[in-house]
């Protein structure tokens, strides 16, 4: 008895989906560990790209 074969574009895809799924998690772990930043340096960002709302009416 032979054992099954995958066709080479199926196994390629298939590859290719798993490739992203390791960037993917890959990259969703860097930002958690980028969120993880102490609450001050976070506040100073969002303070440095706060634009007032009086400003962007006028």
């Amino acid at each position: 008895m032979t054992t099954p074969t995958v066709p080479q574009d199926v196994y390629q895809r298939h590859e290719r989906e798993w490739q992203m799924l390791r960037e993917a998690i890959a990259k969703s772990q860097e930002l958690s560990e980028k969120a993880e930043k102490k609450p001050a340096e976070i506040k100073a960002v969002a303070d440095a790209y706060r634009w007032p709302p009086i400003q962007m009416h006028q």
